[in-house]
């Protein structure tokens, strides 16, 4: 069984014993935290992460977690000065955290940054960002491969905000045949690569999880259908069927788009969600979505996708 597994539900519904964290989208009572972001569509929904073990709360510094003896969830908010030192600061803060209470293999990172595309000293500020997440990074000892699922996406308010999932076991990072690892993206793309793969799996007791990072309409290290929105959902969707594949591969079994548990889409212009939701949902069937108007992490993308697959334990 998983120790951990995510679902879309009413935050004031989600209180258990059972639950790690309830992570709220704009105005969301009852959520543990909550992402200042506006949430686009029907019934406004949660991140409800749900445990199979009993739970633990805690707080170290300006990080507020659960845990349950496999995997914590942790959060965090910090705002005020440089953007890319205080993205330093902030991961150091994770890092320190999770390795201080024994969770220390990053898995997955949620990063929102405040007016993510505008300019800092002649910089955007998803470039700062970048700089100071992988400088704290490598002071703090991580290789390449050892870089978690993420994404970062903008938010109105200042500063970062910021949740993860840790495990007290390794995962498998993974990377998109169809596109350049975002570590080895050329120097046109900021001072410092970003650092995060394309999907992370998590092994837990036969079953495995795959974290797949925030997805755009990107080949190779390109942005691809300037302007066209349902372009770029189809090649968002390509993107996130060979990531999948690939990943699901890697612990010997079959997975694709279909699998997607949970998924959740932001979108730039709310505008577009009356063209995005109703082709995404017919494309996912089966998944569970949550859309939020947010800005992408480069000015010419429109949208961004990630999600959450459960693997099944390999039949004996």
């Amino acid at each position: 069984m998983l120790p951990v597994w995510p679902e879309l539900a009413p935050a004031e519904t989600s209180s258990s014993d059972h639950v790690l964290g309830v992570v709220g989208f704009g105005v969301s009572a009852g959520a543990s935290f909550t992402i200042p972001v506006r949430q686009l569509g029907g019934s406004a929904l949660a991140e409800v992460w749900r445990s199979s073990l009993p739970v633990t709360a805690s707080r170290c510094g300006d990080i507020s977690f659960a845990s349950n003896g496999a995997v914590l969830l942790g959060s965090l908010a910090a705002a005020g000065g440089d953007l890319a030192t205080l993205t330093a600061r902030l991961y150091e803060q994770i890092v320190n955290t999770v390795r201080s209470a024994g969770y220390p293999h990053l898995l997955r990172v949620w990063n929102h940054v405040g007016a993510i595309n505008e300019d800092e000293r002649d910089l955007e500020r998803y470039k700062c960002f970048s700089k100071g997440r992988h400088e704290a990074l490598a002071r703090l000892g991580y290789a390449r491969e050892q870089f978690p699922a993420a994404s970062a996406v903008g938010m109105k308010c200042e500063g970062v905000t910021a949740y993860f999932i840790a495990s007290r076991t390794p995962g498998v990072q993974v990377e998109n045949p169809r596109q350049v690892a975002a570590y080895d993206y050329p120097a046109s793309h900021g001072p410092r690569s970003p650092s995060f793969s394309r999907a992370t799996v998590a092994h837990w007791n036969g079953s495995a999880m795959i974290f797949v990072s925030g997805t755009a309409s990107i080949v190779g290290h390109e942005t691809r259908h300037h302007g066209d929105v349902d372009a770029q959902l189809d090649e968002t969707l390509r993107n996130i069927d060979s990531i999948v594949g690939e990943a699901a591969g890697r612990v010997g079994r079959r997975a694709s788009l279909d699998d997607l548990s949970v998924a959740k889409a932001y979108i730039r212009r709310a505008c577009d969600y009356e063209r995005i939701a109703p082709r995404l949902s017919a494309a996912l069937p089966r998944t569970q979505i949550l859309f939020v108007e947010s800005d992408i992490c480069r000015r010419d993308l429109l949208l961004e996708i990630e999600g959450v697959v459960t693997v099944s334990p390999r039949p004996s």
